[in-house]
């Protein structure tokens, strides 16, 4: 049981103390002697609980914390780590910057999200800065500074919703004729039969491509940050197999006889040689190509192909599971949650079946006379 005593101080305040498990003494004064008691009270539980900080310890400001927990951060990619960073100098420092860790309380985070609620930032950048802000201070918690997170449960507006553009095959022929070369028309296939992000299809190599057993494996990823281009894992980090149809193992096949035969070269080029960048691409072919397939493909964005995708597997009787595989979705739930209407039409079909003849032969005897044999009275009470 730690030492611990409250006495009176000649100004006629209250000083509680205690003996930490550091073997100093900590103190604080109160006016009142009962928020004295009731202090020492919480701090000797904290002792007892194990869940005791050093009152000192939150002293750090945050932005000194911060840029600690973003160095440690080595297992992150680059396009992750430049997305940090821009969240902690555009919102989170400017307001928490040289607040100490101790200080910061649930009034502050709230007045926070109201702030950026006020100036009309989108939902889901308030709440991926919120997320930064409380990933940040759990860490402070396992580092023994604070001893709760004044992140938690905050309230955060209703993310809106993704409208998912998906495209029809007729409009993915049209877009695709609309392109300047047989490169970019193979291009706009791949993504929209493939499933490809932008960056695995800018770091598609050829010794990846299986044209015969119409297969592409995607193992790495391209990412532009601060001007260079990056290559690394996967967004999952997971390589898989994306599988083709006919037609676009043969579109790609004919691409590749005029790519270099080294199987580490690139699929896909830009016109110069090099990797294709997303926004000079989206400037010089994209927009122009899309503007030229007709009013209604007038906004559709390479990512839309993506969606297009599994709009077009599940068409042709693809489950949620090979859907996951193809767009390489860290699991099929996360698929479920982004394609949720693709399957709606699901369980009405299975309660057709079950409404079948061949279903009712499956109902125990004795409940089907009960069923059947009703009188009539007694399914029209009324």
């Amino acid at each position: 049981m730690a030492r611990a005593t409250i006495d009176r101080r000649e100004n006629g305040r209250y000083r509680a103390r205690y003996e930490g498990p550091d073997g100093r003494w900590h103190s604080r004064t109160f006016d009142r002697k009962v928020d004295a008691q009731r202090w020492l009270a919480d701090q000797l539980s904290r002792l007892n609980h194990g869940m005791w900080i050093d009152p000192t310890a939150g002293l750090v400001t945050f932005d000194e914390y911060a840029s600690a927990w973003l160095a440690a951060k080595t297992r992150i990619k680059p396009k992750t780590r430049e997305g940090y960073l821009s969240l902690l100098r555009s919102r989170i420092l400017p307001t928490f910057g040289r607040v100490r860790l101790a200080a910061i309380d649930r009034v502050l985070v709230g007045s926070w999200v109201r702030a950026m609620t006020n100036e009309g930032l989108s939902s889901s950048r308030i709440r991926q800065a919120h997320q930064c802000l409380s990933a940040i201070l759990e860490q402070a918690i396992d580092d023994g500074l604070i001893g709760r997170n004044p992140a938690r449960r905050t309230e955060l507006p209703r993310l809106e919703e993704p409208e998912h553009r998906f495209l029809t095959a007729e409009q993915v022929a049209r877009l695709s004729e609309a392109m300047p070369n047989h490169q970019y028309a193979t291009m706009v296939h791949v993504l929209a039969y493939g499933g490809l992000r932008w960056g695995e299809m800018a770091a598609l190599r050829r010794g990846r491509v299986d044209v015969l057993r119409r297969r592409l494996r995607i193992a790495e990823s391209v990412a532009e940050i601060s001007g260079r281009l990056e290559f690394g894992a996967t967004k999952t980090h997971q390589t898989r197999t994306v599988h083709l149809p006919p037609l676009v193992a043969e579109m790609l096949g004919h691409h590749l006889e005029a790519v270099d035969d080294n199987p580490d070269v690139l699929v896909f080029t830009a016109p110069k040689g090099g990797p294709l960048r997303y926004g000079n691409t989206r400037k010089t072919v994209w927009d122009p190509a899309r503007s030229a397939a007709g009013d209604d493909l007038a906004d559709v964005t390479p990512h839309d192909l993506r969606h297009t995708c599994a709009s077009l597997m599940r068409a042709a009787g693809a489950d949620v599971k090979a859907i996951q595989q193809q767009l390489g979705h860290r699991n099929a739930t996360v698929t479920l949650n982004t394609y949720t209407h693709l399957f709606e039409g699901d369980l009405t079909a299975v309660m057709d079946r079950l409404d079948t003849h061949v279903a009712s032969k499956t109902r125990p005897e004795r409940v089907l006379g009960e069923v059947v044999d009703l009188p009539y009275h007694a399914q029209n009470p009324l």
